[in-house]
């Protein structure tokens, strides 16, 4: 086993071209404190979305590539 995941996405009845993926191929990355990171990215400008019902957000880097953000998992 190993730290790292691999998770696929399917957009049931999407038709339509996707552009770099749709946003779909992206990195993820667990922090410690979501709080904490939540506030430095909202500092430097860069969260472009935010799902509160998920627990998670995605920020962009300056190529406008989509990384998601996610809480370290609780044992």
């Amino acid at each position: 086993m190993t730290p790292f995941e691999l998770e696929f996405t399917w957009n049931r009845g999407f038709d339509g071209v996707y552009e770099n993926a749709g946003k779909d191929v992206h990195i993820a990355f667990r922090v410690p404190d979501m709080e904490e990171a939540h506030k430095l990215h909202e500092e430097m400008g860069c969260i472009v979305r935010e799902n509160p019902a998920m627990g998670l957000y995605f920020i962009t880097d300056p190529d406008g590539q989509w990384i998601e953000i996610l809480p370290e998992i609780q044992d």
